[in-house]
């Protein structure tokens, strides 16, 4: 028997009863679209950059907008919806300001929302902040490093669950990179480095996840065997930082930024990679991983148009996968889409392994 599993509109593997993958272009079989829905802000405007960011989990969608200019020009911004792509809130950080990016990375889970702002200053220039909220959007604390300095840009990416906060700052120790774990209240509870690395400056924690037991964390500037320039990696680890297993790019002659964005959820590690140019020009696409770091999928846009960066950011949470495209320009110029994913096929697969 030969199970095929897909995702949106396109078909992302098939599996063979001795549990052998088999990967598919876009194009080559077609199936039909998994109810996407494409969300954008209530008060959207050119240049906001919704959809850089994005988050679902503990029944709620996080959008981030970092250049919207509530508190300033480009302090940022956040957007909370529901699952059917409801607009609940609106949030902006309490001791925002101009520049500070607040939105640039958004996370929920765990009955927490986390919302980076990496060009904060509390502890030097561009030193990085990030906030803490419940899920209806009040704000419950405000974190930072405990050896943070500037430049190290902490907050550039955020994520929660497990019980689990986990914050990157690629800028740590000279670019090299690095990235802290925190309870849900906010206390640090380790840092983490890569144990396994080609080249120094590699900005490790430019994206992280947290979820299924796992911390994924991307250096988009690493090297695919010293032949691809900054093609990327991506690691994954237990809760603690230990057990490093490192994902290679599936395409490293065309992935550029492989780990843009990374997410797990559902028992799926999503790795985003927003210039990948399989299908064309800078379209982006999403690979899918299983949690021992397999790949068993692909998922691109319906819409897809050169430049769009689709895959630039994604979530995997409450049985949906949710995908950014920041150079959307449905409501002006660079104005952002985001895009909603059932993922039943999924579902399905992981019953039928362990059935058999």
């Amino acid at each position: 028997m030969t199970l095929n599993i897909g995702i949106g509109s396109t078909l992302i593997a098939s599996y063979t009863d001795d549990g052998i993958p088999y990967l598919w272009k876009s194009g080559d079989i077609t199936t039909t679209p998994s109810n996407e829905t494409k969300i954008t802000a209530s008060d959207g405007a050119a240049n906001d950059r919704f959809g850089y960011s994005v988050a679902v989990g503990s029944g709620r969608i996080v959008v981030g907008a970092r250049y919207d200019d509530d508190n300033g020009s480009d302090s940022g911004s956040a957007y909370i919806f529901d699952l059917d792509g409801n607009q609940l809130a609106k949030i902006t950080a309490s001791y925002g300001a101009g520049t500070d990016r607040f939105g640039y990375s958004v996370a929920v889970g765990s009955g927490r929302i986390v919302v980076g702002a990496y060009l904060d200053d509390d502890d030097g220039f561009n030193s990085g902040s990030a906030y803490i909220y419940d899920l209806d959007g009040n704000q419950l604390s405000k974190i930072t490093a405990s050896d943070g300095a500037a430049s190290d840009y902490f907050g550039w990416s955020v994520a929660v669950g497990s019980g689990r906060i986990v914050v990157g700052a690629w800028g740590d120790s000279s670019f090299r990179g690095s990235a802290y774990i925190f309870d849900l209240d906010g206390n640090e509870l380790g840092k983490i480095v890569p144990g396994t690395v080609e080249g120094s400056d590699i900005n490790f924690g430019r994206s992280v996840s947290v979820g299924s037991g796992k911390i994924v964390i991307a250096a988009v500037r690493s090297y695919y065997r010293s032949q691809y320039t900054f093609a990327g990696k991506s690691y994954i680890y237990d809760l603690d930082g230990n057990n490093e297993i490192m994902l290679d790019p599936p395409n490293p002659a065309n992935s550029i930024n492989f780990g843009s964005s990374v997410a797990v959820g559902c028992g799926r590690i999503v790795v985003g990679t927003n210039y990948d140019n399989i299908n064309g020009s800078n379209l982006g696409s999403a690979y899918i991983f299983d949690l021992d770091g397999n790949q068993i999928g692909i998922a691109t846009a319906s819409d897809a148009a050169a430049d769009d960066r689709f895959g630039s950011s994604v979530a995997v949470g409450s049985g949906r996968i949710v995908v950014g495209a920041y150079q959307d320009d449905d409501n002006g110029s660079s104005s952002g889409s985001a895009y909603i994913y059932e993922t039943p096929y999924q579902i399905y697969y992981l019953d039928q392994l362990d059935k058999r």
